[in-house]
């Protein structure tokens, strides 16, 4: 149903998947967040209900309704999907017996709004509801938040043509038995645009996309709230990646993307590579 879908919107539809084996943040004792956070911070290990860890996987699909112009936003449908798979200490193994051991599964759509501010400056913010259960263990079940803008900052005419990204994000969860959750992502980084020399595919030019970013995570606390008063940092991380851009961009079926990037990933409790399309913003 979903390629489907997909299919009949083919002229808007973009997709971008991400794949990471590192943890998306941790806890006190380096504990793994609650599973419920995947469809909202992306793929890593997180921990199940019973206590458990699990090996979360998350696809970021999009579909793009409007074009941002100077006088109006854009406007992009985030339909981010999640599955959790169970994790061991010496491999990840999905499957059992033939049988996939999926753990746990989200969906968290939303709006994404695209504002050019200015000749440099684009602005995106989103809203996003959803839900999530566990397929495994104590089988919760779990309303999702998430709320946040990024914005992007570019120096086309500096050497490098650097971007300058930074964003904030709040995320949340309300299960069916137990205590809610909420925290705050803030994200910085920078993002360069270099030419390929003379790298060409099908006579349109090639650049070369590498980029630096760091995300902080700010204290996990019951209800869906934002306390400022008592937030504790809790951990944050570091990403390294480069991406292959083209100018005219790349299509596959109803596939249409402009990059595709690899990156690192590492904190002090988990480290992993993301395969990313598109830019970091």
């Amino acid at each position: 149903m979903v390629v489907a879908l997909a299919r009949s919107l083919a002229p808007w539809c973009a997709v971008a998947a991400a794949l990471v084996a590192a943890p998306c943040a941790a806890q006190d004792d380096d504990a793994p967040l609650n599973w419920a956070y995947g469809s909202a911070l992306g793929s890593g290990v997180y921990r199940l209900g019973d206590g458990r860890e699990t090996q979360t996987y998350r696809a970021n699909f999009s579909v793009s309704l409007r074009e941002a112009e100077d006088e109006r936003a854009g406007i992009r449908l985030v339909l981010p999907a999640s599955v959790g798979v169970e994790n061991t200490d010496d491999d990840i193994r999905p499957f059992e017996d033939g049988t996939p051991a999926v753990e746990h599964a989200g969906f968290l759509p939303g709006v994404e709004l695209e504002h050019l501010v200015g000749e440099r400056w684009t602005l995106r913010t989103r809203a996003q509801v959803g839900y999530a259960k566990e397929l495994d263990g104590t089988e919760l079940s779990a309303g999702l938040a998430a709320v946040g803008f990024r914005s992007r900052v570019e120096f086309a005419e500096a050497p490098g043509a650097p971007a300058l990204i930074g964003g904030v994000l709040w995320t949340g969860f309300n299960p069916s038995a137990g205590e809610s959750g909420s925290l705050l992502r803030f994200s910085a980084g920078i993002e360069f645009d270099i030419r390929a020399a003379s790298w060409r595919v099908r006579d349109s030019p090639m650049h070369w996309r590498p980029h630096v970013l760091k995300d902080w995570y700010y204290g996990e606390r019951s209800g869906l709230t934002v306390d400022s008063g008592n937030a504790e940092l809790l951990k944050d991380e570091w990403q390294f990646g480069i991406a292959a851009a083209r100018e005219d961009g790349f299509k596959i079926l109803f596939l249409k993307f402009d990059a595709v990037g690899v990156a690192y990933r590492f904190a002090d409790n988990g480290r992993g590579l993301r395969f990313y399309l598109n830019s970091v913003f």
